[in-house]
Formats: structure tokens, C-alpha cells, sequence
């Protein structure tokens, strides 16, 4: 804004002649704006490393134990379904297990028990194992429908069910050309 203000000064004055310091008042502005800016932005970070000064990690506690407790309550609740009829068993221990992992991975990272590094590196992979997954599923179902032995309505019904599970992946995953392109 004051390099705009700087720049916006007239080239001549009422009188007609030049603005006086005009081209100095622009290079002193500039100069504050790149010492101000450039110089303090880059002797931040060494600052903060001097300083010791360390990160907030509030917040992802309190996320963390938010989502152990949800995963906690989900537990128990599968424990009150279970004793109704409808419930499948093998849905239930699967979700059990699915649960119950979530709890423990939110409490280790609730207490700051495991490296925060180490635990992103193991969901980026898992992440992306899951998306290799998704995508071999989805060229098996398209195999198949180029093959006549599904029809579209199949592709589409099993492509949504891939669709929603790469959104709650929370990337989805990249799809090829001649997947998008529907017979």
C-alpha cells in the first residue's frame, strides 16, 4: 500500500515541474518494504531456533481426543447392537477391529507416545497403498465391462462405492483416460 501511495505521487507538480524526490521518496519506500519483508521474514526462522521456541500442539490433542473418544463411543455401541438379531456378526467384528484400532492410534497420538513424523510417513503410505488398491480395483471393473461380462450399471454402481472411498481417503485418487471414458 505505501509503494502504491509512492508510485501514485504526480510526475509534475501544479506548476508544472518536476515532483520533488519523487524517484528517492519510491526508493526509500522500496527499501523499507524489502527490509521489512524479505530481511525480518528470512531471520524468522533462525530467531524461533534460538529462541526454542516449541510448536503448539494443542489443538491436535485435543483433536486426537476427540476422535478416541467417538471411536470409543462407536465401540460401544457395536456392544448394545450386538445383542439385537439384525446385526451380521462378521460386519460387527469388522467394525470392532476398524474401531478399536482407531482408538488406539488416537490415544498414542493423544499423549504424543509416537513420533509425529514416523506416524504421518505410515498414514502417507497406507494412504497411498489404499489408492493402488482402489485403482486396480476400478481397471478390474472396467476390464470387465470392456469384456461385455458387466454391464454399465454394475461398472457404475461399483465405481461409486470406489468414488466414495477414495473421497473418505481424502484425496481420491487419479484416474486415467481411458477410465473416464465410459462405452
Amino acid at each position: 500500500m505505501s509503494l502504491a501511495a509512492a508510485l501514485a505521487l504526480p510526475l509534475v507538480t501544479y506548476s508544472g515541474g518536476p515532483f520533488p524526490f519523487r524517484s528517492e521518496i519510491i526508493l526509500i519506500t522500496f527499501m523499507v518494504i524489502l527490509s521489512t519483508l524479505v530481511l525480518q521474514g528470512l531471520s524468522l526462522a533462525p530467531l524461533l531456533r534460538i529462541l526454542k521456541l516449541e510448536r503448539d500442539e494443542t489443538l491436535e490433542r485435543e483433536e486426537a481426543h476427540a476422535r478416541e473418544h467417538a471411536a470409543t463411543a462407536a465401540l460401544a455401541r457395536l456392544d448394545e447392537l450386538s445383542r439385537e438379531l439384525w446385526p451380521l456378526a462378521e460386519h460387527m467384528d469388522r467394525l470392532r477391529v476398524q474401531y478399536a484400532r482407531r482408538v488406539q492410534r488416537f490415544a498414542s497420538a493423544k499423549e504424543g507416545g509416537k513420533d509425529e513424523k514416523c506416524m504421518e510417513e505410515t498414514a502417507q503410505a497406507l494412504r497411498r497403498l489404499r489408492q493402488e488398491t482402489l485403482t486396480a480395483e476400478r481397471r478390474a471393473v472396467i476390464g470387465l465391462r470392456d469384456q461385455g461380462v458387466i454391464s454399465d450399471d454394475v461398472l457404475h454402481r461399483i465405481e461409486h462405492e470406489l468414488d466414495i472411498e477414495a473421497l473418505r481417503l481424502g484425496a481420491g485418487e487419479l484416474r486415467t483416460a481411458s477410465m473416464a471414458v465410459p462405452r
